[in-house]
């Protein structure tokens, strides 16, 4: 009994010491915090890992879709300043553009972009697939990011004057160039509209004088009515006696109103109304009894006279029938296209069709554009909007001294021109005259608005980046 006793109590005592020295562990395993901490940091690892990676990967998305916004206002531009297109010619230049900003090898891979056009607003969208780094842990391999943008025309208005010389040097296919250029300008501007409310174009041809037209009211008012409207008779010839009449032509005012754009008429305060161009009778330069129908406007007392010049109009056709119009005969008196042009997109007399100089709703612009140097002939006989060289209504009777009196004129016209807040645009042809050159670019409002053309596609691109600038398009969106 007692042995029994005794190794019960052995047991009991032994067990109790076991239960002991297990508490003992088990408080101090809980009292160890360094195995907790290190579940705990297992357990989040993950989640840490894909937020990391998840600003890795939408950090790279973001810069996809900073580069698809850019690629895609890129073609919206370059369709917007495009005209006379299809529309499938449309989608491939809209197409050509965004592939050239958003080259294959970028990060992230675009979807086909999609085009919409309605009315003045052209709307492209497109969208790109990003590969994922460390997001793939959670499965998520790739983000799509979208990016849209929309060009609209700008509403503000404009006005706008091409001076365009029609001397003898462009005849043939510079004249054809010319007109090929201008038409392109002309398309540009007007995009699909063929009488926009906001905006309005003259067209001003210009030789050695510039035709202001034969409308009654206007040359009644405006010009001097020595020699009367049918007093051009032809040298009496007994085999072909023809009259001739006056075509509009006018020669310059005497100085400093040949530069000027004043509306008062009488003088002193004005330079009192234009006289009417009379070219001399000359046998041998200028034989009126050959005047007929044909050669109308190249002999007797029109000679070298252009065609009309057209104020400012908001009616596209009219703007195209006149370009077909020009022909190309005379000498180049730049200064006095330069002038005109200012008078047709002045607000005041003679032509009263342009808004204020100052207002906010419209820009102003000119576009002068020559082939050649300011000329004028000693020869006897001949004869400009300044008379024959002999009547010193340039302050001489040297032709070289005169030239530059007129190269003078087109800078003092520029000038004050540009004063007024008119853009001025210039553009050379196939004129390789460093100093014309010169003259030409100071005449430009500043040096990015003048344009050197060696070649017909040069003359073209001029207008077209000309015509692109004052369609005035923004990105709206």
């Amino acid at each position: 009994m007692l042995k029994t006793t005794a190794i019960l109590s052995c047991i009991i005592g032994g067990a109790g010491r076991f239960w002991t020295r297990l508490a003992m562990t088990l408080n101090r395993f809980a009292s160890n915090r360094q195995g907790v901490i290190g579940i705990i940091f297992a357990l989040a690892l993950i989640p840490l890992l894909v937020a990391g990676g998840a600003a890795v990967d939408l950090s790279r998305a973001y810069l996809v879709k900073q580069r698809l916004g850019a690629a895609l206002d890129a073609a919206g531009l370059a369709v917007g300043a495009a005209s006379g297109l299809t529309d499938a010619e449309l989608n491939t230049l809209m197409l050509d553009y965004f592939n050239a900003n958003y080259p294959a090898s970028e990060i992230g891979v675009p979807v086909t972009p999609t085009m919409s056009i309605e009315d003045s607003e052209i709307s492209i969208t497109a969208t790109a697939d990003v590969d994922t780094t460390l997001m793939r842990i959670v499965n998520i391999d790739n983000i799509t990011v979208a990016a849209s943008t929309t060009v609209v025309r700008e509403t503000t208005g404009l006005e706008v004057v091409l001076v365009l010389d029609n001397t003898g040097s462009m005849f043939g296919a510079k004249l054809n160039s010319l007109k090929e250029a201008s038409r392109t300008f002309v398309d540009i501007v007007f995009g699909d509209e063929t009488e926009p409310e906001f905006l309005k174009v003259g067209i001003v041809p210009f030789t050695g004088a510039v035709n202001i037209g034969t409308d009654i009211n206007f040359r009644n008012t405006y010009t001097s009515n020595n020699p009367p409207d049918n007093a051009f008779i032809a040298t009496q010839s007994f085999r072909n006696p023809r009259p001739g009449q006056w075509r509009g032509c006018v020669e310059a005012r005497d100085a400093p109103f040949d530069t000027t754009d004043d509306s008062q008429l009488e003088a002193p305060a004005g330079g009192g109304r234009w006289e009417r161009y009379l070219f001399p009778d000359n046998r041998f330069t200028n034989p009126w009894r050959f005047l007929n129908a044909f050669n109308f406007p190249f002999v007797g007392p029109n000679k070298f006279c252009p065609i009309e010049l057209l104020p400012l109009t908001n009616n596209k056709q009219d703007v195209l029938n006149k370009i077909e119009e020009m022909i190309a005969n005379g000498v180049t008196h730049i200064n006095l296209g330069a002038v005109w042009g200012w008078r047709v997109i002045s607000p005041g007399e003679p032509y009263t069709n342009g808004v204020a100089y100052d207002d906010e709703k419209f820009n102003k612009a000119i576009i002068i554009m020559t082939d050649g140097s300011n000329f004028i002939s000693s020869q006897r006989g001949q004869y400009s909007g300044y008379g024959r060289l002999a009547e010193r209504k340039l302050g001489t009777t040297n032709r070289f001294v005169a030239q530059n009196e007129l190269n003078k004129r087109l800078t003092d016209v520029c000038t004050k021109i540009k004063a007024k807040g008119v853009l001025v645009y210039t553009i050379v042809f196939q004129l390789f005259s460093t100093r014309i050159q010169n003259l030409m670019q100071n005449c430009a409002t500043d040096s990015g608005k003048f344009y050197n053309s060696p070649s017909g596609a040069d003359l073209e691109s001029a207008f077209r980046a000309i015509g692109a600038e004052l369609s005035n398009l923004r990105i709206g969106r």
